[in-house]
């Protein structure tokens, strides 16, 4: 899973460097016209642990911690689970400096906290102490002190108020539109659901047939080798002794009968001849067969 999370990183972002393999991994991309560089590292519990993302520079931003660069308050980090893609974490993180520049720390002690959980003249002070060139990501350089106070003493207007942030609307939307491929990647799938459906119940249908066929072929197997037997060279040499013999028994009777007076001369010539007749005609073939057979023995087939 490591493996995969770090190939995800290669995925969805340019400029990746290996500065220690499966360790330690930096992202540079271009925010407001400044190189900036996010440096990943994964600690021994990854993915199980959230990873671990320095900007530089500091970014005066309310994802980043002033004292370190440490990206804290990204949604991607602190939502961050082992089903997260690190690659896309990072890609939404650099994709929100891009987009929305925000100015470089100068050695300040203090960096305004998330407004959600901060205090609202803090966030005032920080941000009317930032140098004139960086970006103010509120917006509190335009409200009146009646406005400041309002933020700070009311929940409900506080809570609009960052609904109607640049970068939280960037950020609702990027989520929507999220939610959106999220939602179509699951459509598609129960759409592929049902066509695996339909190819299993076929297969299922074929397999049935298949056992059919096997079922008949087996019957028409054992049909084939008592046929087989039935009509071997060996089976018909047998027939034909037993029919010679049938054979000679019915002339040698018919002859008792006329010593016996039981027929008369015609009619014992009649049978007699007749009799010996088949005899002498399988005894032929008998003998003939029997011929072939010692033939093809003893030219081993």
């Amino acid at each position: 899973m490591r493996k995969r999370q770090i190939d995800t990183l290669k995925i969805f972002n340019l400029n990746v460097q290996e500065v220690k393999d499966n360790e330690e991994y930096l992202v540079n991309f271009d925010s407001g016209g400044r190189e900036i560089a996010i440096n990943i590292i994964l600690g021994a519990g990854f993915p199980n642990e959230k990873p671990k993302l320095i900007v530089s520079p500091i970014l005066s931003h309310p994802w980043v911690n002033s004292s370190t660069g440490e990206i804290e308050g990204a949604p991607g980090i602190l939502n961050y689970t082992i089903h997260s893609d690190l690659g896309r974490v990072v890609q939404a993180i650099s994709r929100e400096f891009e987009k929305h520049p925000p100015g470089v720390l100068n050695d300040r002690t203090s960096t305004p906290q998330h407004v959600r959980n901060g205090n609202i003249h803090e966030l005032a002070r920080t941000n009317t102490a930032s140098p004139v060139g960086e970006q103010d990501v509120f917006n509190l350089r335009t409200l009146a002190v009646e406005e400041l106070a309002r933020l700070n003493g009311d929940e409900d207007y506080l809570e609009d108020f960052i609904d109607k942030l640049g970068f939280i609307q960037n950020q609702n939307k990027e989520m929507n539109q999220l939610m959106d491929q999220i939602e179509a990647l699951a459509v598609d799938n129960l759409t592929k659901k049902k066509f695996i459906d339909e190819r299993r119940e076929k297969l299922q249908e074929l397999f049935l047939s298949f056992k059919e066929l096997g079922e008949k072929y087996e019957l028409s197997n054992q049909k084939y080798q008592r046929k087989s037997e039935d009509f071997s060279p060996q089976h018909i040499k047998e027939l034909l002794q037993i029919a010679v013999s049938t054979a000679d028994a019915s002339s040698d009777e018919e002859a008792h009968k006329f010593l016996a007076g039981d027929t008369d001369v015609n009619t014992f010539l009649s049978n007699f001849i007749e009799t010996r007749k088949s005899y002498t005609m399988r005894k032929a073939k008998e003998e003939r067969l029997t011929q072939q057979l010692d033939a093809l023995e003893r030219a081993a087939f």
